[in-house]
């Protein structure tokens, strides 16, 4: 009985021996998550270096398309203000040739039409001619005298104003033809200038 009793003595002590002891697979365990912790930092580190380097990278690229994006529209506007205004000048170019075209042909029409009323103007014709030759000895005579100038000067102002005096009275001018003959032996119609926008 005495070796029975040893015996479960024994059992009962190895028994609490065992309970108190921490098995050598807990230290295994606690390793494997030093190890994971490990690895765990490296890899969020290189993670958050790729994320912010990605981010830099987009970055970067959203403002080289912005970049592009702004002198692509300023060099198109720089295309079309040029296309328009050489669009302007073309047109202003054709405009003026061909009103100074019109104003050949009707100096040419105006021409023609002078001398089939040369007959009929023939007389206010002659007139020019003889105060054409008293104004020009007249001139030569005064350059020999030179006080006939301004006495020159004195009496055309007074015709000027004799003229106006008579004309607002009558309204008949005495030191000018009158409109029709003016409009008949003299004046030549020119093509209307064309009034263009800014």
């Amino acid at each position: 009985m005495d070796e029975h009793f040893i015996l479960g003595i024994s059992l009962i002590i190895l028994l609490i021996l065992t309970l108190m002891y921490e098995p050598p697979i807990q230290e295994g365990l606690d390793i494997g998550k030093e190890i994971q912790k490990t690895f765990e930092k490296p890899a969020k580190d290189i993670q958050k270096a790729t994320t912010k380097e990605f981010n830099k990278a987009k970055k970067e690229t959203t403002k080289g398309f912005n970049v592009v994006k702004k002198e692509t529209t300023k060099g198109f506007n720089v295309v079309k203000k040029g296309t328009e205004k050489l669009g302007k000048d073309i047109t202003k170019g054709f405009d003026d040739i061909f009103a100074e075209v019109t104003n050949i042909f009707n100096y040419i029409a105006c021409a023609f039409d002078k001398i089939r009323t040369l007959p009929d103007c023939f007389f206010w014709y002659f007139l020019d001619i003889i105060y054409g030759v008293i104004y020009m000895f007249y001139s030569m005579l005064s350059v020999a005298i030179p006080p006939l100038k301004d006495a020159a000067k004195l009496v055309g102002e007074a015709i000027k104003t004799a003229d106006k005096f008579i004309f607002d009275m009558t309204g008949f001018h005495i030191a000018k033809y009158p409109q029709p003959v003016l409009k008949k032996c003299y004046l030549c119609k020119s093509a209307p200038k064309k009034k263009r926008g800014k």
